[in-house]
């Protein structure tokens, strides 16, 4: 007879074992450290659930954030993390952060992004309370005139190279093609960038802003196909954003 896992305790308690025996005394020690094992069983699927930040800008949903911990604090981890973004602002009226707002008004060396860069570390502030450490033109790099970071910052005791980037598609579906050249490009230039600079990061993370969760499936089969030399040991963080209105895929 198959016992419901619920109740498996109990029925192997009193079925097989009488009360004041021997075996009873066994059974019952055997029971608290079943308990025992349930509570850390469930401890580990509270890890595991999915974790909410709210706050008057945008809400986002984050998944794994204890894996996301570890990738970050070892240096040979690597692997992709997700998470869902909703905003209740339109850009402009945010309440952004000082360092976030500090991000914002830094020249940058040119690119059309500057919203969703603003937002990443926004994103990464609010949830895992990260602080910016230099903008994308106080970074150093010799020899100059190759790939550079948006910006460094500090998270979890780990200095950081945070690279910026949007997977959309204008016209059409975007394909598993159109996944493997946005990966490729983006993680060979960290590659890049990471021999290059004369700062101190750990590691780098790729923060992937995806227009929709199949977007993001493409994203996460193409990485799953990527030689480790280009994976290196950068930790690839995609964001699906859920909001129609949103101005983070608008160029600047």
């Amino acid at each position: 007879m198959r016992v419901p896992q619920e109740h498996l305790q109990t029925y192997e308690g009193s079925r097989f074992f009488a009360p004041g025996s021997t075996n009873g005394k066994v059974a019952r020690k055997a029971n608290r450290n079943r308990r025992k094992n349930a509570r850390t069983r469930q401890n580990v699927k509270l890890r595991r659930r999915t974790v909410l930040y709210l706050g008057e800008n945008f809400a986002v949903k984050l998944f794994s954030d204890f894996k996301f911990q570890r990738f970050v604090e070892n240096f040979n981890e690597r692997g992709l993390i997700y998470s869902q973004f909703e905003t209740f602002r339109h850009f402009n009226d945010m309440n952004l952060s000082l360092l976030a707002q500090k991000l914002l008004d830094s020249p940058n060396a040119g690119g059309n992004s500057v919203e969703s860069e603003v937002l990443s570390y926004e994103l990464l502030h609010r949830c895992y309370g990260a602080r910016l450490a230099k903008t994308e033109m106080e970074v150093v790099y010799f020899p100059e005139g190759g790939s550079i970071t948006d910006y460094t910052c500090e998270m979890f005791g780990t200095l950081l190279g945070v690279s910026v980037t949007r997977a959309m598609k204008y016209k059409g579906d975007f394909t598993l093609e159109d996944a493997n050249k946005l990966l490729n490009k983006k993680l060979n230039g960290i590659v890049n960038s990471t021999q290059n600079t004369l700062e101190k990061w750990s590691k780098q993370i790729l923060h992937v802003w995806a227009t929709s969760h199949h977007v993001a499936n493409m994203v996460t089969q193409a990485y799953r196909h990527l030689p480790t030399d280009i994976q290196s040991n950068t930790v690839v963080f995609i964001t699906v954003v859920v909001t129609s209105n949103t101005t983070i895929f608008c160029n600047s």
